[in-house]
């Protein structure tokens, strides 16, 4: 007896099934979320505390014991440098949450897949929305510490979900496709660890691109 029916391979069931499911995917992601930090002494404030720990070492190591810099000639602090790291750890820690986390979502919940008619689908979604719950946290940390250092805070953060939509899209695309392989193929929980931080390192994060050596002056990338 089949338990479950796959949906076709079309957008729109896929968004379709999101709305159906929505309450399923909130409770699930609440879940995962106040799991991560089920019996530590401070709770949820580790989801503030590590962006914010994690901020201090990469500022340290890359800025005073590497002395990198981003390659403005405005008198460039500390405090700047910081905040721009961190801008693209934020990006980079979403991205890799969900990446190292697909391979293993189905095999993590068997119990779904073999006693339950359960949409699978939506499994990708969960991830996504816990990962999205930290990372709302981290530019949290973000904001206030280019207030604090910058003394402002751009409008264009008004933006920022316009311009995450295709990324959220292309993430969930990826997940997708690393949960069904993961099934199949269980090296690839280990060959996804190796990538995303890989690709923190080969990707302008710590460094400026390469064809614009002065941020000041318009980037082609």
């Amino acid at each position: 007896m089949q338990l479950y029916q796959p949906l076709p391979l079309s957008p729109l069931a896929m968004l379709g099934s999101v709305w159906r499911n929505r309450q399923l995917i909130w409770q699930m992601s609440k879940r995962d979320v106040l799991g991560r930090y089920r019996g530590s002494m401070i709770g949820m404030a580790w989801s503030f505390f590590n962006p914010l720990f994690m901020l201090a070492v990469y500022t340290f190591v890359f800025s005073v014991v590497f002395e990198s810099r981003w390659g403005v000639d405005t008198g460039e602090s500390r405090g700047s440098f910081a905040v721009i790291l961190f801008a693209g750890l934020v990006v980079h820690g979403l991205l890799a949450e969900c990446v190292n986390r697909a391979p293993g979502l189905i095999l993590s919940n068997a119990n779904y897949v073999k006693k339950v008619v359960f949409p699978l689908e939506i499994l990708p979604w969960v991830t996504l929305v816990s990962a999205l719950f930290h990372t709302g946290i981290s530019l949290l940390v973000l904001l206030i510490a280019e207030l604090l250092l910058m003394q402002h805070v751009p409008w264009t953060v008004l933006l920022l979900p316009l311009v995450w939509l295709p990324f959220v899209m292309g993430i969930m695309g990826i997940s997708w496709f690393l949960a069904a392989l993961g099934v199949y193929v269980r090296d690839v929980a280990q060959i996804t660890g190796l990538l995303t931080t890989v690709l923190l390192f080969m990707s302008p994060v710590f460094y400026p691109c390469l064809d614009c050596p002065n941020i000041s002056k318009p980037c082609s990338c």
